[in-house]
């Protein structure tokens, strides 16, 4: 069955990590918001915490990504291209 990617991978190693980044601060979310409001003020260092870290997950899955499209255009042009 072909996928239509022409032989790449679906995910690179970068967007995997960024996915999985983003994944733990939305778990750290969750858990800080329960015991936030549940009256642990020290909880609030976690919220911040998880936005910090779904930000950088989102910046690491979207440059990875980035990355994977130029690769692929930059070889795709290259295979096009006669060599000088």
């Amino acid at each position: 069955m072909d996928t239509g990617n022409a032989g790449w991978s679906a995910r690179t190693w970068g967007e995997r990590v960024g996915a999985l980044v983003g994944f733990a601060a939305v778990v750290l979310l969750c858990w800080a918001a329960v015991q936030y409001g549940a009256g642990n003020d020290v909880a609030f260092f976690g919220l911040a915490l998880a936005l910090a870290l779904g930000v950088s997950g989102l910046g690491i899955h979207v440059a990875a990504r980035e990355a994977r499209y130029r690769r692929q255009a930059r070889d795709e042009g290259s295979a096009a291209t006669p060599p000088r």
